[in-house]
């Protein structure tokens, strides 16, 4: 992402959801270390962040109505791939059920 927005003008907005289905990170002290690692490489590379912590939606359905309402151009999401594509059949996976329900471009990365 820094690497991206280095290239281009533009607004980076880094989020944690609380709700991830498949995370560990079940706890507000565990978002604020990601945050800090975040802000820590974007502050190193003389950049600016925003950083939105989400507690009450699921990551996919909040990914899909925020890149509507701010119009958000591009869509970065991490994926494990640890996940069997049983399961990702039966529940969906985040990447999969954003980039079915966004009109931007969205950037999978592994």
């Amino acid at each position: 992402m820094i690497e991206i927005q280095k290239g281009f003008e533009g607004n980076i907005i880094a989020f944690h959801s609380t709700k991830h289905r498949k995370s560990d990170s079940d706890n507000e002290d565990h978002s604020k270390k990601v945050f800090t690692g975040i802000e820590k490489l974007f502050e190193e590379a003389n950049l600016s962040v925003e950083t939105r912590l989400i507690v009450d939606q699921n990551p996919e359905d909040y990914i899909i109505n925020i890149a509507e309402k701010e119009n958000i151009n591009l869509i970065v999401l991490g994926y494990s791939g640890k996940h069997g594509i049983i399961k990702r059949r039966l529940l969906g996976s985040i990447p999969t059920e954003v980039m079915n329900n966004v009109t931007c471009d969205v950037l999978i990365v592994k």
